[in-house]
This record gives structure tokens, sequence and C-alpha cells, in this order.
């Protein structure tokens, strides 16, 4: 019996499986874009820089998801300096899969910082995460002119198997990969011609 079909359709399958459980995570940021070193979230015509730290957890900063549950700090920067004249305010609710109902709003949130003008263009909101699980941070700026933005960015908490299932099974691929190559060539050496 030839171990190549068997050996084709697992790793099929296993690309298959790298393929649909990253594709939720490469979608899953909303305004957030990484590029290079920086997180940028895009904010009615502007831009924001985003940090996340987790000082107890790394001292690496996160874009997306924060690696464990506790003491978190985001950091947002603003881009522009027409946006230091608006007051923000910054929300993390739960992620409940859909679009938040502004009457509902107080029911999922986890944590808010009430609006403020930041002239310096620099917010800092500190939240202590007590559960692992997925989050949206909504920030909202209202202008002298009566401009209102809002962006809105999912993340998760404490639950880095989803962001690396695809490196777990493309992991897989590779070991059964290798796997099938030296048990077809014991087969190759024991098979009398």
């Amino acid at each position: 019996m030839s171990v190549r079909p068997l050996f084709v359709a697992l790793s099929a399958f296993l690309i298959v499986m790298a393929t649909v459980v990253g594709a939720p995570a490469a979608r899953a940021h909303g305004a957030m874009q990484r590029t290079q070193n920086a997180c940028i979230l895009k904010i009615g015509p502007d831009l924001m820089y985003f940090s996340g730290y987790q000082p107890a957890a790394s001292h690496r900063k996160f874009c997306e998801d924060a690696p464990v549950t506790g003491k978190t700090i985001f950091v947002l920067d603003y881009a522009q300096p027409e946006m230091r004249e608006m007051t923000a305010d910054f929300r993390i609710v739960r992620d409940t899969g859909r679009e938040e109902d502004p009457e509902q709003l107080a029911d999922i949130t986890v944590a808010y910082l009430p609006p403020k003008v930041y002239p310096h263009g620099t917010l800092s909101f500190e939240h202590n995460f007590r559960e692992a699980g997925y989050f949206v941070g909504i920030i909202t700026l209202d202008g002298p002119r009566g401009e209102r933005w809002v962006s809105r960015f999912p993340f998760g908490v404490g639950r880095l198997f989803p962001a690396r299932a695809p490196y777990y099974l493309l992991a897989a691929a590779a070991a059964l990969a290798l796997l099938v190559l030296l048990w077809g060539k014991e087969e190759n050496v024991t098979t009398p011609r």
C-alpha cells in the first residue's frame, strides 16, 4: 500500500485548515492596520497610532491581541494636530459578533474612559483583564464643529491559539511530510525487487 495518497490527502487537509483558521484572524481587526513597526488606526479622515502593553507579561508592544490576561495599557497617539481640539472617549466592550447596539452598550461595556480633550495628542488607558476573551475597542472623537468620528478594532485577550493555529497546522503538515518520507524510504529498503 502506497502512503503517497494518504500524505497528499492529509497535507491538503492541513493546508485548508490553516487557511480557514487563519482567515478570521486576518479579517478581524476592523480599522486597525499594521505597517512595519507601527499599528495604525483609521478614524474619520485621519489616523491614530496604537500600542498595547502588558508590563507583567512582556516588554513588547502588541497591535492586535494581548497575549495574557492582566494589567493592559492602551496608548493612542494622534497623527494630525486637528484631533487635539476634539474630545475623545475610549470604550472596551465584549465582542458579541455583531455591531454594537447603542441602547445596549452599557450592558457589554468592560471599561470606559469618559470624553476629554487631549491637547498633547496622547490618550493612555489602563485596564485589568480578569478573563480571557474577545473584545472591541471603540474610540470616539467629537469635534468643535460637530464632527463625530468612531473607529472600532476587535482584539483578543489571552487567546493565542487561534492566532497561532496556522503555524501549528503547518508544523503538523511538515512533521507528517517528514514521517511519510522516512516511512517511504524504509519501505523501499525492505521491499525486495
